[in-house]
């Protein structure tokens, strides 16, 4: 096994000095990164084909509602916390780890009582399921994100290994509740609901206690709390970009949100891979100055459109399989969203970089030039077609299109 190790060391290091990437590194700690998604991957296929067999596409619909609400409201709990939380740690504050637990907590409260809000309007709507699903969700709400942080303090401290080994353990356990949850009451929202929401809810909660031991010292940078507010608030639209489509398209036509769920849900678990292997740059980023060559982002790109055009083709078998005949529909969706694949590649790169750089500038368009353009434009489309089809798409690809432009243009250099 060592033998084996030394030698695919070896040639990402050859491969890595010829093409200006640092492959040992991303072979080494990429591998958990990589195994953490399968994991995730698999676990979130199996849900959502549960979902999709088990349930009708109202109550899944219902269900896609309710999640899209609570994610509304989630920018409550201070989201800026934790990529400025990772930054902080990285360059030695462990400090800062408690501190923002406690006011992601405190500040979450808030999002509960616009849940209970939103919950009553359902409530004299005369949808009950709705209703009563985001009374249990606004209950539980400020233990959902307050307790995550561990993630940011393992990556900022590069134990990958230890942050997969975790993730699978929320990731697993909370799974096999929302299963349990399908199987014993089939077509019915808030048994699901509440596996979901309490199962993350706990496990972050034993996890954020079992992590702290990592804690090395109770330095606090300078601007760490001050950073996480400014992500934050520029982070508002970006959620409402995020989650109004799915809010928009229940409140027309729930079926229709079942059926586009399914294309999103698979999009985004091709996003949340690309994501999660790309995380492993951020502590790079933030303790060097390092630049992406024209070569390098050449690469990436060409990648992105190999995986794009294998989705392509499989998407009907794909979702056939999956999801059977009454989401075929679905495929249409996801050929289409596959072909951004080649530029999310490439953002999500420059945004860890933009993040750990703290370039306000920057972070400034992606977070409310390209959602204000996006709200608009989209909007725009649905108000003169009438159509949801149209809504989806424009929304995709102006929002995603218009975010890398922004990040190429922020560290353009020369090849």
């Amino acid at each position: 096994m060592k033998k084996l190790r030394r030698k695919i060391y070896n040639i990402a290091k050859t491969a890595g000095d010829k093409l200006g990437f640092d492959l040992p590194y991303f072979v080494e700690n990429g591998f958990w990164m990589l195994l953490n998604q399968a994991v995730s991957l698999f676990a979130g296929l199996i849900t959502s084909v549960l979902f999709a067999r088990f349930f009708t596409q109202e109550v899944y619909g219902a269900y896609q509602l309710v999640l899209a609400i609570i994610a509304f409201f989630s920018f409550f709990s201070v989201p800026g916390l934790n990529p400025a939380l990772i930054r902080s740690i990285a360059k030695g504050n462990d400090g800062d780890f408690n501190i923002s637990v406690k006011i992601a907590f405190k500040f979450s409260f808030i999002g509960s009582f616009l849940i209970l809000v939103v919950a009553a309007y359902y409530y004299f709507k005369d949808e009950n399921v709705v209703s009563y699903s985001l009374i249990f969700s606004a209950l539980i709400f400020p233990f959902l994100y307050s307790f995550d942080k561990w993630m940011a303090l393992l990556k900022a401290k590069e134990k990958f290994e230890t942050f997969t080994k975790n993730n699978i353990l929320i990731t697993t356990g909370k799974s096999s509740l929302i299963i349990a949850a399908i199987f014993l009451f089939p077509d019915y929202l808030l048994p699901a609901l509440l596996a979901y929401l309490a199962g993350t809810a706990f496990f972050n909660i034993v996890l954020h206690f079992k992590t702290k031991k990592y804690i090395e010292n109770d330095k606090k940078g300078n601007d760490t709390l001050s950073y996480a507010g400014f992500i934050t608030k520029l982070s508002v639209l970006n959620t409402l970009v995020n989650h109004f489509d799915k809010i928009l398209i229940g409140i027309l036509d729930i079926k229709a949100l079942a059926v586009y769920s399914i294309a999103l849900g698979l999009i985004n678990i091709i996003k949340s891979f690309i994501k999660s292997v790309t995380a492993i740059t951020f502590p790079k980023f933030a303790k060097y100055k390092i630049k992406i060559s024209f070569i390098q982002r050449s690469v990436i790109f060409v990648t992105g459109i190999i995986f794009s055009l294998a989705f392509y083709f499989i998407a009907d078998d794909l979702v056939r399989l999956l999801y059977t005949e009454k989401y075929l529909y679905s495929a249409k969706y996801f050929k289409i969203f596959v072909w951004i694949i080649p530029l999310f590649l490439i953002s999500s790169v420059l945004s860890k970089k933009m993040l750990a750089e703290k370039n306000e500038k920057k972070l400034i368009h992606t977070k409310i030039t390209v959602p204000v353009i996006t709200l608009i434009s989209s909007l725009s489309v649905y108000f003169f077609t009438k159509s949801i089809e149209w809504f989806v798409y424009t929304k995709f690809f102006v929002f995603n299109i218009l975010n890398y432009i922004v990040l190429t243009v922020s560290f353009k250099t020369k090849s």
